[in-house]
């Protein structure tokens, strides 16, 4: 009986370092199973982000094409407008020119008329004043102290 004792004795001591190992990992499995939901949590964002990622390369890559067509349809109008410039630059400056043939007729007719007014005022003169004499006449010229003189061209 006492083998028996010293036999129980063991199996009791074994069974108590036993439970008291079982314990100890059962206390180190408690914070292994902690960090593994942490690790999971983790593992979640990780996923959550690498799938925000994706949309925002998406998004990224649909500007990038967007900023590209912009920037032909850009160049295409800076074209166009570069072209409608130059057609207006070349249209003001056939319309200059037609001005300064336009300007310069005109200045041609107003004195053709002028001459032409100034002759009829000689012989209306001479008609009624006969045998004065209108030839140092001109419309050039300009009666200064009792002389004809010619006009002075007036200084800019």
């Amino acid at each position: 009986m006492k083998e028996a004792q010293k036999t129980k004795d063991a199996a009791s001591k074994r069974l108590h370092q036993a439970g008291q190992t079982y314990t100890e990992l059962l206390g180190q499995v408690v914070p292994l199973r902690v960090e593994i939901a942490d690790l999971k949590k983790l593992e979640d964002q990780c996923v959550d982000r690498e799938v925000k990622l994706g949309a925002a390369e998406a998004a990224l890559d649909d500007k990038t094409k967007a900023f590209d067509l912009l920037e032909v349809e850009f160049v295409k109008l800076r074209a166009e407008s570069v072209k409608a410039l130059a057609a207006k630059d070349q249209e003001l400056a056939s319309q200059a020119e037609h001005f300064k043939k336009g300007e310069q007729e005109l200045v041609d007719d107003a004195t053709g008329a002028f001459a032409d007014e100034f002759a009829e005022a000689l012989a209306q003169a001479v008609c009624a004043n006969l045998g004065i004499n209108v030839s140092g006449c001109s419309p050039l010229n300009e009666v200064v102290e009792g002389k004809i003189v010619p006009v002075e061209a007036p200084e800019d």
